[in-house]
C-alpha cells in the first residue's frame, strides 16, 4: 500500500507530533508499505529530500512557539509528483497548512483520507482566544469541520475519543494509541546504571524521584507536580521527601518554574 502522511511538524522541531509520524512510518516500511511525507520547510524555499516534501513556508513563532504556515502555491510540482505517485491513502496528522493539501490530494484521487487528532486544543485557548469559552467554541467548531471532511478521525486515546464524541462529530472515532520506540528505553543493559546516576546526583538510593522531560508553558500544567509527588510519597506510605527534577525549555522556563517536591 503506497501511504501518504501529511503533517505540519517534522524534524528537525522536537514534538508528539513529529515523534509519532516518525515512528508510524518507520513501522509501516518495516511492514513493507510505501511511504512519502508531505510536510512544511523551515525556510521559504520548497524541496524534496528522500520521501519527504517540504513545502515552503513562513514562521508563525508569534502565535505559537515554531508554527509555520505554507506559502501560497508553495510546492506546486512537487504536488503534481506526489499525484502521480498515486497515493492509496492520505493520513493527515495536522488541521492546518497541510491538512488542505492532504484534502487537495484525497479529492482529485478520490482516496480516502483519514486524520489523527493529537492536540486537545481547548487545552491552548489561551494562545488565540482571551476566554476559554469562546475559544472551546471555536475548537469545537473546527472540528466538526474537520470530521466533515474526513473518513475516521484516529484518537490516540479514550480520553480524546470521549472528547470528539462530546463535540458530536460526524465520522467515525477510533482509538489507536501512539506507539512508544522501546528500544530507546533499553539502551541502560547495566545493573547499576541507575546506583551510579544518584551518586551522581547526590540522590539516596531509596529516595523517590520525579522527573518531567518536556516543555514548560501553560499547557502542561506544570505547577501539579508537587501535588503529585505528595500522593506518591503518601501511597508509598512514606512521607519523606522526595526529588523532582525537570529537564525542558519553553516560552514560560522563566516565569514558570516547578516548585521544589
Amino acid at each position: 500500500m503506497r501511504v501518504l502522511i501529511t503533517t505540519d511538524w517534522y524534524e528537525p522541531v522536537i514534538n508528539g507530533v513529529v515523534t509519532s509520524v516518525m515512528n508510524l512510518s518507520r513501522q509501516l516500511r518495516e511492514r513493507g508499505h510505501e511511504v512519502k511525507i508531505l510536510t512544511l520547510s523551515r525556510t521559504f524555499h520548497s524541496y524534496i529530500e528522500g520521501d519527504v516534501v517540504y513545502a515552503g513556508s513562513i514562521g508563525l513563532g508569534c502565535i505559537y512557539p515554531q508554527a509555520r504556515l505554507k506559502i501560497p502555491k508553495a510546492a506546486g510540482d512537487y504536488m503534481e509528483m506526489l499525484l502521480e505517485w498515486k497515493p492509496d491513502i492520505v493520513h493527515s496528522q495536522c488541521e492546518f497548512s497541510t491538512f488542505f493539501l492532504a484534502k487537495r490530494i484525497a479529492s482529485e484521487l478520490h482516496v480516502p483520507i483519514v486524520h489523527t487528532y493529537h492536540t486537545v486544543y481547548e487545552d491552548y485557548t489561551h494562545y488565540f482566544s482571551p476566554q476559554k469559552v469562546w475559544g472551546r467554541n471555536i475548537v469545537q467548531l473546527m472540528t466538526k469541520k474537520l470530521a466533515n471532511a474526513v473518513e475516521t478521525l484516529i484518537a490516540p486515546s479514550d480520553k480524546i475519543r470521549k472528547i470528539l464524541e462530546g463535540y458530536q462529530v460526524s465520522c467515525p472515532v477510533e482509538v489507536i494509541p501512539s506507539g512508544i520506540h522501546l528500544e530507546k528505553y533499553q539502551l541502560c543493559k547495566k545493573e547499576d546504571w541507575r546506583k551510579k546516576i544518584r551518586m551522581q546526583l547526590g540522590i539516596s538510593q531509596d529516595a523517590l524521584v520525579l522527573v518531567y522531560v518536556g516543555r514548560m508553558a501553560k499547557e502542561k500544567n506544570i505547577e501539579e507536580l508537587p501535588g503529585i509527588s505528595a500522593r506518591c510519597s503518601k501511597i508509598r506510605g512514606d512521607f519523606s521527601p522526595c526529588r523532582g527534577w525537570t529537564i525542558s525549555s519553553g516560552a514560560e522556563k522563566k516565569g514558570r518554574r516547578a516548585k521544589a517536591c
